[in-house]
C-alpha cells in the first residue's frame, strides 16, 4: 500500500513518464467501451513508459505546476482492484503487473494505481473502445502517444539488457556480526496472575510501637510483573540487524523486505522492533511522564511489525536504491523463541523492478532450558541488579529500592 510519506513526496513532483495526475475519477463501472478505454490507454502507456522506477496515476490530484498537486478526492463511483485486474488482463498482453487502490489522504479519498517497472512492450490483442490492437501505447513526459515500429523494438532490448536484479541481503547481529546458527537461551516463566501488586510501605516507630503505612510516594504497582515480563523477554532474544545492497546496474525502487520466522510446529514467534522491547522497570511511579511507542504511530516508521495474522510480519521499508548503495532497517529486530528447537527466518525481497519477490531465507537451532519461576525467584532476579557493581553505592533511592525488594 502507498504510504502518506509517498504521496506527498509525488504531490511536489511534476508530471511525467511516470507520474499522471488525474482531477476526476475514471468511468469504469456501466459505461460503454469508449469511455473505459480511457483507463486502459492511460494503464497502458504508463506500463510502457521509459522510466527507472514505478510510475504511478493519482486520481483526485489536480495539477498545478509548478505548485504541489492540490488534493480534491473522488466522490463519484468506486473501482474494485479484482474487477479492475480482470479487464486489464482480460485484454492486455503479455499479463500486466500493477495495483489499484482508493484511500484516504489528507483528509479525502484518493485513488492511486502503481504499475512497477516489467518487461515491456504491452499491447491489446484487439480493438477496443479508441484503442487499436497490437498499437503500443506510451507515455512521453506529461503525454500519451503511439510508439513507432523502432521504439517498440528498443523496448524489448532495453528491458532485456538489463538484466535481472542483483542483490545482497545481510543478517547480523547486534555486533554487526553475522547472525548466527545457534543459540544458547533461557526461557524463563512466570505466573503472572500470582504476581501481586508492588507496595513500598514505610515503617514507623511511634512511642516503641512500629506501625506500617501506604508510602507517600506514588509507586508503580504493577513493578513485579513489568519485571517479569523484562526477564522473560530479556532471556530468550534474538536480536537481527537488515540491511540490502543493490549490486544492479540499475535502481531498485520502493525496496521492501518482508520478514517472518517459522517454527516446525507451526507456532507463532513474537517479533518486534528492538527499540519497543520493555525496558528495566521502575519501582517508582512515573506513568504521567512515560512515552509509550503508541505515542509516535502517527510518524512513518520504515519499519513495522503486524501480528494480526497467524504470523507475524516485519516489513522494512528501504525506499530508492542507487547502484552498489545499502539500505538499512532504521531499527534492529526483536526475535523472540517460544523454546527450544529450529527456527528460520524467511525474507521476501521486493522493489519495483523486481517482478517475482526474491526469497532468502536463514535457519537457527535454539537450545536452552525451561525454567518455571515463582514470586522469590523474581525478587531474587530483580534484586541482583542492585547487587552488582553497586556494593559501594550509598543512593537513596538505591537504598529504599533493595529494602523494598528485601
Amino acid at each position: 500500500m502507498t504510504n502518506d510519506e509517498q504521496l506527498e513526496r509525488l504531490r511536489y513532483k511534476g508530471e511525467g513518464a511516470d507520474l499522471d495526475f488525474k482531477q476526476a475519477q475514471y468511468r469504469f463501472i456501466g459505461c460503454s467501451d469508449h469511455e473505459k478505454s480511457e483507463l486502459l490507454k492511460d494503464i497502458l502507456a504508463m506500463a510502457n513508459a521509459y522510466r527507472d522506477g514505478p510510475g504511478y496515476i493519482l486520481v483526485g490530484f489536480k495539477d498545478q505546476t509548478p505548485h504541489p498537486a492540490e488534493v480534491v478526492g473522488i466522490s463519484s463511483e468506486h473501482i474494485d482492484d479484482a474487477s479492475l485486474q480482470q479487464f486489464v488482463n482480460s485484454k492486455v498482453q503479455p499479463k500486466l503487473d500493477f495495483r489499484y487502490e482508493e484511500r484516504l489522504f489528507d483528509g479525502k479519498t484518493v485513488a492511486v494505481i502503481v504499475i512497477p517497472k516489467q518487461q515491456r512492450p504491452f499491447y491489446l490483442t484487439k480493438d477496443y473502445g479508441k484503442l487499436g490492437k497490437s498499437v503500443v501505447y506510451v507515455r512521453r513526459g506529461s503525454s500519451t502517444d503511439e510508439a513507432s515500429p523502432s521504439e517498440v523494438a528498443k523496448m524489448g532490448r532495453d528491458d532485456t539488457e538489463k538484466g535481472r536484479p542483483r542483490i545482497e541481503l545481510s543478517i547480523e547481529d547486534e555486533q554487526n556480526r553475522p547472525l548466527p546458527n545457534s543459540f544458547e537461551l533461557t526461557f524463563i516463566r512466570f505466573d503472572n496472575d500470582g504476581l501481586p501488586d508492588y507496595e513500598n510501605n514505610v515503617r514507623m516507630n511511634v512511642g516503641g510501637v512500629v506501625h506500617t503505612m501506604p508510602s507517600p510516594v506514588p509507586v508503580n504497582r504493577h513493578y513485579w510483573r513489568d519485571g517479569a515480563d523484562y526477564h522473560s523477554v530479556l532471556s530468550r532474544l534474538i536480536q537481527a540487524r537488515l540491511s540490502l545492497t543493490n549490486r544492479s546496474d540499475f535502481s531498485l525502487s520502493d525496496a521492501k523486505l518482508e520478514v517472518t520466522c517459522i517454527t516446525p510446529d507451526g507456532g507463532q514467534v513474537v517479533m518486534m522492533r528492538a527499540g519497543h522491547l520493555p525496558k528495566e522497570p521502575d519501582s517508582r511511579d512515573r506513568s504521567l511522564f512515560r512515552v509509550t511507542p503508541a505515542a509516535f504511530q502517527h510518524l512513518n516508521e520504515r519499519i513495522t511489525v503486524d501480528d494480526r495474522g497467524s504470523e507475524s510480519v516485519c516489513h522494512v521499508r528501504l525506499g530508492n536504491l542507487l547502484p552498489g548503495e545499502t539500505g538499512r532497517a532504521q531499527d534492529d529486530l526483536a526475535i523472540l523463541p517460544t523454546g527450544p528447537g529450529g527456527y528460520k527466518l524467511r525474507v521476501r525481497i521486493l522493489a519495483g523492478e523486481i517482478n517475482y519477490p526474491i526469497v532468502e531465507e536463514h535457519t537457527m537451532e535454539v537450545s536452552g532450558p525451561v525454567r518455571e519461576m515463582g514470586f522469590k525467584n523474581l525478587k531474587g532476579l530483580m534484586l541482583a541488579k542492585y547487587r552488582k557493581g553497586n556494593a559501594a553505592s550509598s543512593s537513596a533511592a538505591t537504598r529504599a529500592d533493595e529494602k523494598a525488594l528485601e
